[in-house]
């Protein structure tokens, strides 16, 4: 949001600067007199840039959700105020970005709004679940607890990105180098051997006619490449955002074997997690279902538990509603039983997150570890086949002599 410059008055009648935020002059003075502070003169709105200029130019750090979050936490359960706990937060911050998106939320904090709802403001920079567990946690009077579960939660999260990435290095690097011989062989050194064949006046044989077709078409169509690059990319962020791309991969992805078991374990484990951390925070059943439904990031998932708040309010239990969805797989709904009749749903809902987590980073590590010598016998299998066509040109040639 932009800042307003105001010149007001306080209760005991003394004049001062004021700078605050607001969606246009309007409301920003509206957020004054909330606070309870008379404006007297409007002094136009501030250029936020310029307190960070040097970073302008230069390389901007992103905004580590985790981090804030591991930072805050233990200063909320040291029964530090929350406003206080941001402002040692933002004096530890390492970047300018940090402090100044720390600050803006001690703003708002100021003027009276709520946590979760200057969280919610900030959805590009935060979680979609983030704003609505700390609403739950504001509204149980339980924030430091609930952000501590959401704290080791994110920090899990981060640990599976991190490994993720790590095990992916290796495959794309190979696959980079291929590329690139791959494209030096066609573009470069097969050309050359064109030249070399027509200046003999022979017709080349079919395997070579066959390495020459291969060569024009990627000098002359190497465009085409980058073309699907683009269409991929576009793809990936349709599937991002909701819209009628998602809701088709969404339904499609459920339909495949193997991605669909991923699928279902990253999507269900978040859920399942989710409730944990809020029924151990004493948040009340109907929120915990309907805020654990934000984290299903698959529609077809998330549709097929809409109406579980309904089911619940019958007097159902939550494991006999869950049952009906046919993607719960039944470990969630047997463990989930088992924790109601000995009132430890929170407890059981727990292991079943932290043995998803782990089927899920074994099946990927499995997958890994299987696509890596695929992708080296596949890329190895064409550079041999281009050298060995290009072995016989050199034979096709000299036996014109």
């Amino acid at each position: 949001m932009p800042l307003y410059k105001f010149k007001i008055s306080n209760s005991a009648g003394k004049i001062q600067e004021l700078l605050i935020e607001g969606d246009n002059q309007a409301d920003a003075t509206r957020r004054v007199q909330i606070r309870g502070l008379i404006p007297i003169e409007f002094l136009g709105q501030s250029d936020s840039s310029s307190s960070s200029s040097p970073m302008q130019w230069g390389f901007r750090k992103k905004f580590d959700v985790a981090d804030f979050t591991d930072r805050l936490v233990p200063l909320l359960q040291a029964d530090i105020p929350l406003e206080k706990a941001l402002a040692i937060v933002e004096e530890t911050g390492e970047s300018q970005n940090e402090k100044e998106i720390i600050s803006s939320l001690r703003r708002g904090l100021h003027e009276g709004r709520k946590f979760s709802q200057l969280i919610s403001d900030r959805s590009q920079l935060f979680p979609k679940m983030y704003a609505s567990i700390v609403e739950a946690g504001e509204e149980a009077g339980a924030l430091p607890q609930v952000l501590g579960q959401l704290r080791d939660f994110l920090n899990m999260t981060r640990e599976m990105k991190a490994f993720l990435i790590s095990a992916s290095i290796y495959p794309f690097f190979v696959i980079m180098v291929c590329i690139g011989v791959i494209s030096l062989l066609l573009g470069i050194v097969v050309p050359r051997f064109a030249r070399v064949i027509v200046s003999t006046g022979r017709e080349p044989s079919f395997s070579t006619q066959l390495l020459l077709n291969a060569s024009e078409f990627i000098r002359h169509y190497w465009w085409g490449g980058c073309i699907l690059i683009v269409v991929a990319m576009f793809i990936v962020k349709q599937v991002e955002h909701e819209g009628k791309v998602k809701e088709i991969w969404d339904s499609v992805v459920l339909k495949l074997p193997f991605l669909s078991r991923i699928v279902i374990l990253a999507n269900i484990g978040r859920q399942v997690r989710t409730m944990s951390i809020l029924m151990k925070s004493g948040v009340h059943l109907l929120d915990t279902v309907a805020i654990s439904a934000k984290v299903l990031q698959n529609n077809k998932l998330r549709d097929s538990i809409a109406g579980l708040a309904a089911e619940l309010r019958r007097g159902e239990r939550l494991s006999s509603a869950l049952s009906r969805s046919q993607y719960i797989p039944p470990l969630v709904v047997r463990m989930l039983a088992v924790g109601e009749e000995t009132g430890a749903s929170d407890e059981m809902l727990e292991r079943v997150a932290d043995r998803y987590d782990g089927e899920l980073k074994q099946i990927i590590k499995r997958a890994l570890s299987w696509f890596e010598p695929m992708v080296i016998v596949l890329l190895g299998g064409i550079v041999g086949t281009i050298v060995l066509l290009l072995f016989l040109a050199v034979l096709d040639i000299q036996s014109s002599f």
